[in-house]
């Protein structure tokens, strides 16, 4: 962001348009998903698991559980043999508090599992690079190939490499495409980029560009904003073009729209404006 902001100084100072659009959507990286931690430990070790999901988590500490259950046998509310129900065996044996036992203890929680990435900056006036552009970004593709047995073959083009590779464990040809260090001309402002796949003569998977950012993208960046937040959405969607507004009713319409269309959020409809989209014949 500063240095956006030194190249509009300099730009400005030099009587020039700065090279970058000037509302944009700050994307950041994508998180890879989710891992509940199950963390155990007692006088002797300490063990650290990972699971997709909470009742796994439990089912693992409940396993433990069960295996040195004749640690508290005897005691007062404990029955000889752990119960089937993973959540009663852990309270049973940890306590209510999980103080029953002074030298062990537990936790489950979730973390996110994070991956390599940055905060992109991309223009809501979003469009696929130009003819020229993209043959010169296809002029200027690499390939990389294996030196290493940790390493797999792949072709890049502007920041996204595409790995083909045949695989001895599946017995097959494996076809994998990373988009996350894709260049930022290439992402969308809901943070996708637009991929079309082909096997052969078949499409077996179509997202391609679209000259304008999803309605529904709108949408949903509205609903999750508090009010201070929606107001600088809103300010940012009118200054690209992805909303207008009505000089008769106020009424907040979407950019492809050529008339409007009464989305007014007072929600006074029906109403009778023939307002048309301004610069539109």
């Amino acid at each position: 962001m500063l240095n956006r902001a030194r190249d509009a100084v300099i730009a400005e100072h030099a009587g020039q348009q700065p090279p970058f659009p000037e509302v944009v959507s700050l994307i950041s990286p994508r998180s890879a998903g989710q891992a509940w931690v199950l963390r155990r430990w007692d006088r002797h070790e300490g063990v650290v698991t990972l699971h997709g999901d909470e009742a796994s988590a439990l089912a693992d500490l409940a396993a433990y559980v069960r295996g040195v259950w004749t640690n508290i046998v005897g005691e007062e509310g404990v029955p000889e043999h752990p119960p089937t129900d993973d959540r009663e065996s852990v309270r049973l044996y940890y306590g209510p508090e999980r103080d029953n036992q002074p030298d062990e203890g537990y936790s489950i929680y979730v973390e996110e599992i994070t991956r390599r990435g940055r905060t992109r900056m991309v223009p809501l006036d979003y469009r696929f690079p130009e003819r020229e552009e993209s043959e010169q970004a296809n002029r200027d593709a690499t390939f990389h190939r294996q030196t290493e047995d940790n390493e797999l073959p792949c072709v890049e083009v502007d920041g996204v490499p595409v790995f083909t590779y045949l695989d001895h464990k599946t017995s097959a040809v494996r076809v994998s495409v990373h988009l996350d260090s894709a260049e930022d001309r290439l992402v969308r402002p809901d943070g996708t980029v637009p991929l079309s796949v082909e096997v052969g003569d078949t499409v077996v998977l179509d997202d391609s560009a679209e000259d304008t950012p999803r309605r529904d993208l709108l949408t949903l960046l509205l609903d999750a904003a508090d009010d201070r937040q929606q107001q600088a959405i809103r300010e940012a969607a009118f200054a690209a073009g992805v909303l207008w507004r009505s000089p008769t009713c106020q009424c907040e319409n979407p950019g492809e729209a050529a008339c409007c269309e009464g989305t007014a959020p007072c929600g006074q409809l029906p109403h009778l404006c023939l307002a048309q989209r301004p610069g539109s014949t």
